[in-house]
């Protein structure tokens, strides 16, 4: 798949680790003859209101990564090729983050790893990216030796990166990344459960996904939310912090937040472990 990423957005990915993505996307075949900003302003529909794209730009970013289960089909009027919606989600595995310009031409300017690794950069000279939060609102779970940590599953499937933002207690064979993060890579099979946590809730009406939560300084529970759903109106009038077309997230005061629904989502396409095989 394939997305435009606004320049504040590569800003976040480049210097901050942000981890994250959501919003439209196309399948990266389907647009392939997109070679110049102008091309991928059109096959994208950048043209948007406050829009911070230009098909004038000297370059325009975007990111390409495998397709999830969090990918919905839209039949979008005015797109000259199929669109499709991507929910608030973790990065996946080896997604790219490629600089196209204006003659033409493209290059690779920085690389997702894994929840373990991060980005790396490709740019000779550039910092190195800050490490984004862990967090199990978003992302897959896996539950090894008893202890529930933050996944990435890799090899077709056949393994799975363990997270860890702070040193173990013990030696289990966990390494510290450039990035400073902990992870172990193990086989499917070492993992009892493998899962991703769906939380949901309205918050004023608006249907949203529940991406991360933390207590403030007053030791109150804060969660950000990322809008669900096509309402855009609702969400304009509630002053939700608009990132780019139709993605729309703010924090609130988790208090706020009404029928709330918590599920752990298996997608089909994770191999089946010991947990799932007893189920099946």
């Amino acid at each position: 798949m394939q997305k435009a990423i606004t320049p504040a957005l590569t800003r976040a990915h480049l210097a901050l680790g942000h981890d994250r993505i959501a919003g439209y996307a196309v399948r990266a075949e389907d647009v392939s003859f997109a070679t110049t900003p102008a091309q991928l302003f059109e096959v994208h529909g950048l043209g948007y209101p406050g829009t911070p794209f230009s098909p004038y730009a000297q370059s325009i970013d975007i990111l390409r990564f495998e397709s999830s289960s969090h990918l919905q089909y839209r039949d979008v009027p005015g797109y000259i090729v199929p669109l499709w919606w991507l929910r608030h989600s973790r990065l996946p595995p080896s997604a790219e983050l490629v600089r196209v310009f204006a003659d033409g031409t493209s290059t690779l300017i920085a690389r997702y790893g894994h929840v373990g690794t991060g980005w790396s950069v490709m740019q000779p000279g550039a910092h190195r990216p800050s490490l984004a939060s862990l967090s199990r609102c978003v992302g897959p779970v896996a539950k090894w030796h008893g202890a529930y940590l933050e996944a990435d599953v890799i090899d077709d499937d056949q393994s799975v990166i363990l997270a860890l933002a702070n040193p173990p207690l013990s030696e289990t064979g966990f390494r510290q990344a450039p990035s400073g993060r902990w992870y172990r890579q193990v086989g499917r099979d070492d993992v009892s459960e493998l899962f991703e946590l769906d939380l949901t809730a309205q918050w004023n009406g608006l249907d949203v996904r529940v991406v991360d939560q933390w207590q403030d300084s007053q030791r109150y529970v804060v969660a950000r939310i990322s809008h669900l759903g096509d309402d855009v109106e609702r969400a304009e009038r509630l002053h939700l912090d608009r990132v780019e077309a139709g993605v729309y997230e703010s924090v609130v005061y988790a208090a706020e937040l009404t029928d709330i629904q918590t599920n752990q989502v298996v997608p089909h396409t994770w191999a089946a472990g010991p947990a799932q095989r007893a189920l099946a």
